[in-house]
């Protein structure tokens, strides 16, 4: 049996804690006052321990397999006091529960077949969801939504193969399975909509889901001074020496509806400094892993503006032009910025909304997946390409039906039907306490 705080560790108004395991609803009505007998509902209780109240909590009981886990469960809504979750966790632990590992209620609930795999991996997704684009696609993948489609592809890829192994097993019989199948065109369009899915599908990184903007440059540009002045307060170190600013530095800023991470980094120069060097690299690495890049250049650097839209491409930016304060610019700037003073930073924080909201929206997307996902898949097409080429050259017709079965392989491994040994630690590994 298992439990875990389901809320952050900090003093609130309530605290719910979860626990899972057979029999635990008996064993918590040991602790009550007066003991529960009907689920689902909510009862207020007062939690005894070593005859002394603990708390007065509200209490709701599940049977299995109705519940997220599959198994008996238990939901307590305490009062948020640090010292009443410490001492109802003492509670737990003197009942015969344990403390629950990152993820752990839902790996058993997909070990029950209460989620599928992607599923479960949606929930983090959601839960790490910065705004509300990000949150629609999680939960269409909770849903199932994602996983009946590739159930139904999965389901097409069997019924094709049966013809494929029909044309084999018979040879002899006057009979085309394949063409009678209509094998050859079926399979261009599962083709076809394995390959829909992932143009529509947002490939999720843990740093992209953080709307992550990156102030890039040349050094002494006033970088981190507006880095600062975004968020107001002293984050980055600021000098007039150039190099000043060796790593990423990153904090959050939450913008009408968007909760956007900025990050400062090393400018962007030659140099023989080692460590400076690599802060500089890890810059450059950064643009990828960035939704939108502000590039800060001062009166004294405009001539680099061509060199910074050479290596950012087609990547979302933004030129900044800092400094205002001391001389105007020479050029056109997406905005015009004074660190010091802090003119123009409304404006810029309006124009990094925007950026990031049209990025969201332009993109379309139907579903968030994980890198896993995307390999999976574009396995999956490899095969299928194999196989319609096997197929229509009519030639090796049984390593065409082996190539749906990678296919099918391919699904499988994404919806949980089976998987590599150490694929799932390293998934719910990613979960938070009490998920």
């Amino acid at each position: 049996m298992i439990f875990a705080l389901a809320t952050p560790v900090a003093q609130s108004a309530i605290g719910v804690f979860r626990l899972s395991g057979p029999g635990c609803c008996e064993i918590i009505n040991g602790a009550l006052n007066k003991p529960v007998s009907i689920y689902r509902k909510v009862f207020q209780r007062d939690v005894i321990w070593d005859g002394a109240l603990v708390d007065r909590c509200s209490i709701v009981f599940y049977s299995a397999p109705s519940s997220y886990t599959g198994e008996d469960s238990v939901e307590v809504f305490c009062h948020g006091g640090l010292s009443v979750i410490k001492s109802l966790s003492g509670v737990f632990l003197g009942l015969g529960f344990r403390e629950a590992e990152p993820g752990e209620f839902s790996r058993i609930a997909f070990e029950n077949g209460k989620l599928s795999l992607n599923e479960a991996e949606a929930v983090v997704d959601l839960i790490h969801s910065e705004d509300e684009s990000r949150r629609l696609l999680s939960s269409e993948a909770v849903a199932g939504k994602l996983s009946n489609m590739i159930k139904g592809l999965g389901d097409e890829v069997d019924a094709l193969r049966v013809y494929i192994e029909g044309s084999i097993d018979f040879s002899d019989e006057d009979y085309d399975f394949i063409s009678e199948g209509s094998v050859a065109e079926k399979l261009i369009g599962v083709r076809s909509s394995l390959l829909g899915l992932i143009d529509s599908s947002l490939v999720s990184t843990k740093k992209l889901t953080k709307n992550r903007v990156l102030f890039l440059g040349p050094p002494n540009t006033g970088k981190s001074s507006l880095f600062n002045r975004m968020l107001g307060f002293e984050r980055a170190l600021v000098s007039n020496v150039p190099g000043t600013t060796r790593d990423l530095i990153d904090s959050e800023i939450f913008y009408n509806s968007i909760n956007m991470e900025l990050v400062d980094s090393a400018g962007i120069r030659e140099t023989d400094d080692l460590i400076e060097a690599r802060g500089v690299a890890r810059s450059q690495d950064e643009v990828s892993d960035s939704v939108l890049v502000l590039v800060v250049l001062d009166y004294l650097t405009e001539d680099l503006a061509k060199n910074f839209a050479s290596i950012l491409d087609k990547k979302n930016h933004l030129f900044v032009f800092n400094k205002s304060d001391e001389k105007p610019p020479s050029q056109t700037y997406d905005c015009i910025v004074s660190a010091k003073s802090g003119e123009g930073i409304q404006e810029l924080k309006k124009l990094i909304f925007n950026s990031i909201q049209n990025n969201n929206e332009g993109s379309k997307k139907t579903f968030i997946i994980r890198e896993r996902h995307l390999v999976l898949f574009q396995s999956a097409l490899s095969n299928l390409d194999t196989c319609i080429e096997k197929i229509s050259k009519e030639s090796d017709v049984e390593l065409a039906a082996e190539d749906l079965k990678m296919v099918r392989s391919s699904f499988d491994e994404f919806l949980g039907v089976k998987y590599p040994d150490d694929l799932l630690g390293d998934i719910f590994n990613d979960f938070c306490i009490g998920k």
